[in-house]
């Protein structure tokens, strides 16, 4: 690898320089001489364009600006080169860096800074030569496409989720963002973070905005917004879909769910340890959150206006030791429950809570609790608050619609605020319910 210590300003950066369209990745280093001279160093087989430190940002591709105009920006200019090569020149607008770029190597790995104008191509360009393990940082801007494939470590990083946007191109009808060879296989250790996915469903009739199956992965910051389907579907897979986390991300105008998990197109695989935390969910078709599985974690959320075609805004589908925790849940559409929490097809839900919840709206029961052929063992429903406008139906209603029943259940410490139209609690006999507040009889 050619490496050399050179000054753009008042900065001094060490220029590891790679492959294909010129590649500069930038560490400071302020322990070397600010007045040592542009060098030009010999490109090595690593691949992709540079990493730039704070306060500079890769400016577009253009002809070199005069000296000044580009101050606070890193500018290129790309020239004919020795041997087939081409030449990179970087600038602050004090002084220009050129780099020999070398051929392109047919696999690589390292850190890669991509624009709108590489596409979705260019990415996958990325993750194909790496196969995987790589860093991939996208400069703001649209990018449109379909399809873009995932692997093993691959880490996606926007310029903030305003200002990257990875958009499902028109007619495609097809996933914006998936994994390979579902259900035989995930991908593990992936990241995807400060992005925007949009599912463009005004001109897309399928697809949702990111499917695929995926082991230890963390998705931050990101929007998945306005897919035809769903906004992320988290499918199963025979292989291993445990432990993924979602952060501080936005589900917002998807037509089916905003976040979808277990299954996948092919078979019904369930999903384990989904951790959703501080994310925000608004205006889905479908609910914001559907969960098949274990351990489905979900926290410190909001959820707004969701189930816009009748159903829940949480459901448990034959989920079990999974809890809603510390979440503002709020509905202005009377025919559904909040939250569902069910066990049927052969499949018991065993040890779920719901605690400490804000719910509040208008909803058909705030949580609705359904046995149809198997049993809901160890439900635990405490200390949350139940809010009512005067025209929600019930707090809560547990019903046994085929031969399973209610073990060990409990209703305790809630408090009702407002009435309902309907009893606001109807449980059968075997529930435990104390210390709850305002419920009045208790069904």
């Amino acid at each position: 690898m050619g490496q050399e210590r050179v000054s753009i300003g008042r900065r001094t950066f060490l220029a590891l320089v790679a492959a294909g369209s010129g590649t500069i990745a930038a560490c400071s280093s302020p322990n070397r001489p600010a007045e040592r001279p542009p060098t030009e160093i010999p490109m090595s087989n690593l691949d992709r364009v540079y990493e730039i430190t704070e306060n500079y940002h890769v400016g577009p591709k253009r002809e070199r600006p005069e000296p000044g105009d580009a101050a606070g920006t890193i500018w290129e200019a790309t020239d004919p080169g020795p041997a087939g090569a081409t030449r990179r020149s970087l600038s602050d607008g004090d002084r220009w860096i050129p780099l020999v770029v070398e051929p392109e190597s047919p696999r690589a790995t390292g850190e890669y800074h991509l624009t709108a104008d590489d596409g979705f191509e260019g990415i996958q360009n990325v993750i194909d030569r790496t196969g995987g393990n790589v860093v991939i940082r996208l400069a703001p801007g649209t990018y449109v496409g379909r399809e873009l494939t995932l692997e093993h470590g691959v880490v996606l990083v926007g310029s903030g989720r305003n200002a990257t946007t990875l958009k499902l191109e028109d007619g495609a009808n097809a996933d914006l963002v998936t994994t390979p060879d579902l259900p035989d296989r995930n991908v593990m250790e992936c990241t995807l973070r400060d992005i925007t996915f949009d599912g463009n469903r005004a001109n897309n009739a399928s697809g949702n905005a990111v499917y695929g199956a995926f082991w230890n992965s963390r998705f931050v910051d990101c929007n998945f917004y306005a897919a035809p389907g769903n906004g992320f579907w988290l499918a199963g897979s025979t292989a291993s879909t445990d432990d993924n986390q979602f952060r501080g991300c936005q589900f917002l105008n998807n037509r089916a769910a905003g976040l979808r998990g277990g299954g996948n197109k092919r078979s019904y695989p369930s999903v384990g340890v989904a951790r959703v935390d501080t994310n925000w969910f608004g205006y889905n078709g479908g609910p914001a959150v559907t969960a098949r599985g274990e351990s489905w974690k979900i926290s410190d959320s909001k959820f707004y206006a969701n189930g816009l075609d009748g159903d829940p805004t949480i459901e448990f589908d034959r989920c079990s030791y999974s809890n809603v925790t510390g979440c503002d849940i709020h509905s202005d559409y009377p025919d559904h429950p909040l939250i569902l929490v069910s066990a049927s097809k052969g499949v018991e839900s065993i040890g779920n809570q719901i605690k400490s919840n804000d719910l509040r709206g208008n909803y058909r029961s705030a949580v609705g609790c359904l046995v149809d052929g198997n049993d809901i063992v160890a439900l635990q429903i405490h200390d949350n608050t139940i809010q009512s406008n005067g025209r929600s139906g019930s707090g809560i209603v547990a019903r046994e619609t085929g031969p399973g029943s209610f073990v060990d259940c409990s209703f305790r410490n809630n408090t009702f605020v407002g009435t309902t139209t309907g009893r606001a609690v109807r449980l059968p006999d075997s529930w435990r319910t104390n210390g709850n507040i305002n419920a009045g009889r208790i069904d």
